[in-house]
């Protein structure tokens, strides 16, 4: 009888023990699709063809080292191919006011107000943007920009347009 409870208990423990393993298997599946959503953006291009093909453009047809404003990945890009300046990147920790300069780089790209914008880009001495429309970095976390508002002639002027991307003058810079 004590054989038959000991091997009664034996069964229970490796039953738990399956039990506990196929629980945290399934556990880590369900995170891995929540964490492979979220982390979707990183393991896509960071930088369109598109855009180094505007910043190309704009190595050859614009005077190097003025101020781009862009998301934080192309602003690196505009620096190495295109010889720009540009409004987040770089040593930006080092700039004054690093945070509210990345919260003001994002809302000049997720506002839907033109007039918002060219204030914020004027506010930094913007005189271009590089903008595509898809998924990127501006500042906190990957955000989709409201592109319709640099369709404002009276704040943005379209200068190029390659592929999705465009680069835009703003107004009075």
């Amino acid at each position: 009888m004590l054989v038959e409870l000991e091997e009664g208990f034996g069964r229970l423990i490796a039953a738990a023990v399956l039990f506990a393993g196929v629980l945290a298997v399934a556990s880590q599946a369900y995170a891995y699709k929540n964490m492979e959503n979220e982390l979707a953006p990183w393991y896509g291009p960071i930088v369109s063809q598109d855009e180094i093909d505007a910043a190309r453009w704009a190595d050859e047809s614009l005077a190097h080292w003025q101020l781009f404003s862009a998301d934080l990945f192309a602003c690196e890009m505009l620096t190495a191919v295109a010889r720009q300046y540009c409004s987040v990147g770089g040593a930006w920790e080092l700039a004054d006011n690093a945070n509210q300069r990345f919260a003001d780089n994002e809302k000049a790209f997720t506002t839907s107000s033109a007039l918002e914008a060219w204030q914020l880009s004027r506010k930094y001495g913007v005189k271009y943007v590089l903008v595509e429309a898809r998924q990127s970095f501006y500042g906190y976390g990957y955000k989709t920009p409201n592109t319709d508002k640099f369709s404002d002639e009276k704040y943005f002027r379209l200068i190029r347009r390659v592929g999705r991307a465009a680069v835009y003058e703003v107004v009075g810079a």
